[in-house]
């Protein structure tokens, strides 16, 4: 028999044990050319391509700058970009042009045995033809010890990749706790100080993790298969700022949605706090530093000298509370007073961070450490060549006197040193009574003597509630009804 034919029995006895039957629009997907693209999943998945590549996910602007990242892309190049934060980036979009196309199975591979890393250092060297591929071809040898995917070579073994066949959940599996946290967004760690850089580890800090809850089920937009746009539902942060007309902010479930805690009651007197408190507030009353499956949770930065050094939380902290109703523009992550317009309190991990700017902007030079504007941060490259001593450290004078092209002309004759407090916000680790590093915040945690709220930070001269107030009387020992339960259907 030839080798062909046996590859054919081989396959047809998978199918039939795994329940294919032809073309039954429910039976489990299957792909035999090693990757996932248009050409592979466009013929079922009509237009489905298209929709990704206009999400905000692939659609990122390359030309946005963080102060965490201090990226110049005019001095350091698209590529360079594309080598640096591509391994974070599904593909397409500005990725295309480098010829790394959206990999479909880097958000929908179920069983944990996409290659990740593979992908990724492809990137980092420049390989980008092969980046999709090496992380499926990875895959595969894995997959010897799964039962429920297998994988054979061409008959003729002339061929260097295998052909791997990945059957996954019936219809479509959506992005998972592994795909969403663990990988793409484990850089929020130092932002944030969550805790999902392990399924495990995540569970102990938060409530919903604890109970199986996966991110698509908040991060929820409707028509999530078969009309999705992709466009994953996402809350307004204050370091990703954007129009919400065209950036889908606000747009994933919230806290009291009809899927959730509808209808959950703190009793009369906790309930009236809730048009100007957001639920995190209390349910994350304290956030874990030192070393996290993932990294440290930021104190400071400092790109000062022309390498950013940092400083980190080594025990847990409380986060910050301040006012927000959302940042619009290209602002930098910042917070609201209690006299803007639809403000809630709401926590903050609070970062300093200290750069360079050329003082160009009027406002940044008049107040370069309380302005919110991202002004005109100066390069690093540009700022390591500015210390002229040699000493590594630049000084104001050295950057104010460097002359790049030695026309006699200094460069940033403004020059400006900011430090600036930072407002990262989080919404993740949310404790309940039993699950958490502290316990959900009460009325006494805010009002009274033993209160930890800074009020001054929020607006007030003191405690609203005051020495004499009623909170020192009220009971706050009554068992407190729990979340609405609901049947949540599979986030696909």
């Amino acid at each position: 028999m030839s080798g062909v034919a046996v590859l054919l029995l081989v396959a047809a006895g998978a199918y039939s044990s795994l329940g294919y039957a032809g073309n039954d629009q429910i039976a489990s997907h299957y792909m035999t050319k090693g990757e996932w693209s248009d050409t592979v999943c466009g013929g079922c998945h009509f237009d489905v391509y298209e929709n990704v590549n206009h999400s905000y996910h692939v659609q990122v602007d390359m030309d946005r700058w963080s102060p965490l990242t201090n990226f110049d892309l005019e001095t350091s190049g698209e590529e360079e970009w594309v080598k640096e934060f591509g391994k974070y980036h599904p593909g397409g979009g500005p990725l295309a042009e480098y010829g790394i196309g959206v990999d479909c199975m880097m958000c929908h591979e179920q069983y944990g045995l996409y290659d990740f890393e593979a992908r990724a250092e492809k990137i980092e060297k420049g390989e980008y033809d092969d980046a999709n591929r090496a992380a499926m071809v990875n895959s595969s040898l894995a997959a010897r010890t799964n039962p429920i995917q297998f994988f054979v070579y061409n008959a003729n073994l002339l061929t260097p990749y295998p052909l791997l066949i990945v059957f996954h959940d019936d219809v479509n599996g959506a992005p998972s706790h592994t795909s969403c946290a663990e990988k793409c967004h484990i850089q929020d760690v130092e932002k944030r100080a969550v805790t999902w850089g392990s399924e495990e580890t995540y569970a102990e800090f938060d409530a919903h993790a604890k109970e199986g809850v996966e991110c698509a089920e908040c991060h929820h937009t409707e028509g999530f298969i078969i009309t999705s746009d992709h466009q994953i539902g996402r809350g307004n942060a204050s370091d990703t700022p954007d129009l919400p007309e065209n950036h889908f902010d606000d747009t994933m479930r919230s806290c009291d949605d009809a899927a959730c805690h509808a209808g959950i009651s703190h009793g009369a007197f906790a309930d009236s706090h809730m048009e100007f408190l957001a639920c995190e507030a209390c349910h994350i009353p304290m956030l874990p530093g030192g070393e996290l499956p993932g990294g440290k949770p930021l104190k400071t930065f400092s790109w000062q000298n022309g390498e950013r050094e940092d400083t980190y939380w080594e025990e847990d902290f409380q986060p910050a509370l301040a006012w927000y109703n959302g940042n619009f523009g290209d602002v930098l992550p910042a917070v609201d007073t209690r006299n803007d317009t639809d403000v809630k309190v709401t926590p903050f991990n609070n970062i300093t961070g200290t750069w360079w700017d050329a003082g160009t902007d009027s406002e940044v030079l008049s107040n370069p450490n309380t302005s919110i504007s991202t002004g005109d941060p100066i390069p690093v490259k540009y700022v390591k060549a500015a210390d002229a001593d040699g000493d590594g450290e630049v000084t104001v004078g050295e950057m104010q006197a460097y002359d790049a092209d030695g026309d006699g002309q200094a460069d940033y004759p403004n020059a400006v040193l900011r430090t600036v407090g930072l407002y990262y916000q989080v919404s993740h680790n949310i404790v309940s009574s039993d699950v958490g590093i502290a316990s959900p915040l009460t009325c006494k945690d805010c009002h009274g003597s033993q209160a930890v709220i800074d009020w001054e930070s929020l607006g007030y001269v003191e405690d609203p509630g005051g020495e004499s107030s009623a909170v020192k009387s009220i009971d706050i020992s009554y068992t407190r009804p729990r979340p609405v339960e609901v049947e949540r259907e599979p986030a696909f």
